[in-house]
């Protein structure tokens, strides 16, 4: 074992230890989703043989993938391994009508929950674990399809209204227009990312959409839906949560008629952004989200093993592969702002475990004594700790530099590594929700039976203690794929292996530290946010 590889192991080690000593000192723990505004406390213990499991395994993957798996051709492997899903029907024909009314199922279901909620927020009942509202923004599009996207498949551009909106708008616009003058099949709109030409009116808008902010509008949406959340009674008042979703299907809609569909939620929606970021996780994936060669940082892409060309593209129109092989393409993650993104991912997690948790309350009661109202106090707080957390992870970018010298830049760096960062949140999202879900599926179960007059006092079940480790062991399965997303990475950008691997070491550093400190945080007793209804 090399000096390197051993001295990885080390601070590993250390930091490992940091977050087994961290969760020791925290008493057997009451952990909820009191963030979400629904869950209810409960007991979750610990075992101290599952916290040095935890420490364990994360220091394990840290120094065995270094020490061990060094062989290109077995980590091109890996990520390559594909298995064309079978496509529906027996002829092209056939199958293209059954997709065709796949997608019509999913945009209808789509509109259809988002006339519920707006429906059922404004004159369903008020108790919001009975009200259809609540439980489809909170334990579906909260909680819930986010676990789909990264356990299987995402599934938000299939059922997205607002994007189904958009297009049907743009749409009827185009027939008015081509009405006698241009046949249907003529009619093309440019792709807003690739400049390709469609036939689904994604790439039509009145403008074009600016280039050099880039990101940026989707990590200012998705910060100011995690502080609505908080600030507004969106969990109480269903009536409240109604006009919020309401006025953000303004804004979307808006959007994607002035700079295109396919610009608007590629760029500027944060919650298409969110999905097709958790997507990349899944098991499953779209043909079309996946590209016949990977474009390397300085190197020649390799797609051909034993001479023969890869099928990549044959088959149905989705694809199995191995959970997070497409964390390593260098297209996941395109720029800067993307990279702020994913850290603003990883950190509204941390943020919503942090602020039920006694730390949390005192952080914010410190910040309202110097005489900022409660709602400056969270977003203060949600602003500086993202602020904090991406410069922390662009410092780890430097320093990759430093113990790997190359000729890419630490702007390059740290875009190429960010995806590594996106299955930590992932397994954060696991831990932090499963129980929600489980507990509030009766109650979701009787709100969409019936919307209008559900129970009066919904069934709400009592979460196993063996959940428990099942949450453990999400976070424990994102550090790992963590660190063999970086370790493949590392892998595509240096030529070198003591060059690839040293330049892992910041982002190790990075990354144990923000597993501990979820694991902490998820073993920490929980309250209700102070100051706040929402």
């Amino acid at each position: 074992m090399s000096r390197s590889t051993r001295l990885l192991g080390f601070v590993a080690l250390g930091l490992g230890a940091v977050g087994i000593v961290a969760v020791l000192w925290a008493e057997p723990a009451r952990a909820s989703n009191v963030a979400a505004g629904l869950g209810e406390d409960r007991e979750l213990a610990v075992p101290t043989w599952l916290t040095l499991l935890t420490g364990g395994a994360a220091v394990g993957a840290s120094a065995m993938l270094a020490a061990l798996v060094t062989d290109r051709q077995f980590v091109e492997t890996i990520h390559e391994w594909t298995v064309p899903l079978p496509a529906v029907g027996t002829t092209t024909a056939l199958s293209s009508r059954t997709i065709a009314i796949g997608a019509a199922a999913g945009n209808l279901l789509g509109l259809a929950a988002l006339a519920a909620v707006v429906v059922v927020g404004l004159e369903g009942p008020a108790m919001p674990t009975a009200n259809l509202a609540v439980v489809l923004t909170f334990v579906g599009v909260r909680a819930l399809l986010p676990m789909i996207a990264v356990l299987v498949v995402n599934p938000w551009p299939a059922i997205d209204p607002f994007r189904t909106i958009a297009r049907c708008v743009i749409g009827v616009g185009a027939r008015v227009r081509a009405c006698g003058r241009v046949r249907r099949d003529e009619r093309t709109e440019e792709d807003g990312r690739t400049g390709r030409k469609a036939a689904d009116g994604s790439g039509w808008g009145l403008l074009e959409y600016p280039t050099r902010i880039s990101s940026w509008p989707a990590v200012l949406g998705l910060g100011t839906l995690v502080w609505l959340e908080l600030v507004l009674p969106v969990t109480s008042d269903p009536g409240t949560l109604a006009l919020v979703v309401v006025g953000y299907g303004v804004v979307t809609v808006a959007g994607a008629l002035l700079f295109s569909p396919a610009a608007w939620f590629r760029h500027a929606d944060p919650l298409a952004a969110l999905f097709r970021l958790y997507g990349t996780i899944a098991p499953i994936q779209r043909r079309d989200d996946q590209v016949s060669s990977r474009h390397r940082d300085g190197q020649v892409p390799t797609r051909h093993q034993g001479g023969q060309v890869s099928t990549r593209h044959q088959g149905g129109r989705f694809r199995l592969v191995v959970p997070g092989a497409r964390l390593r393409d260098s297209g996941v993650v395109t720029d800067s702002s993307e990279v702020a993104f994913v850290v603003l991912v990883v950190w509204e997690l941390t943020f919503n475990g942090f602020i039920v948790t006694r730390p949390g309350r005192r952080t914010i009661e410190t910040v309202v004594t110097t005489g900022v109202s409660a709602p400056v106090a969270y977003l203060l707080v949600l602003a500086g700790g993202f602020g904090l957390a991406l410069a922390f992870y662009r410092l780890a970018a430097r320093a990759s530099r430093r113990t790997a010298p190359t000729y890419l830049s630490k702007r390059v760096l740290a875009r190429r590594f960010a995806p590594s960062l996106l299955a930590i949140a992932a397994g954060y999202h696991v831990a932090h929700y499963v129980a929600f879900v489980v507990s509030l599926t009766p109650a979701s179960l009787a709100a969409l039976s019936n919307p209008l007059a559900p129970p009066v006092n919904p069934t709400t079940l009592v979460v196993p203690d063996w959940l428990g480790t099942v949450e453990i062991g999400a976070l424990i399965a994102g550090h790992i794929l963590a660190i063999w997303t970086a370790h493949a990475i590392a892998y595509d950008c240096f030529p070198g292996r003591l060059q690839a691997i040293r330049s892992q070491y910041p982002f190790v550093v990075v990354m144990v530290c923000y597993t501990a400190i979820s694991l902490w945080l998820l073993t920490l007793p929980a309250t209700d946010p102070v100051y706040v209804t929402g």
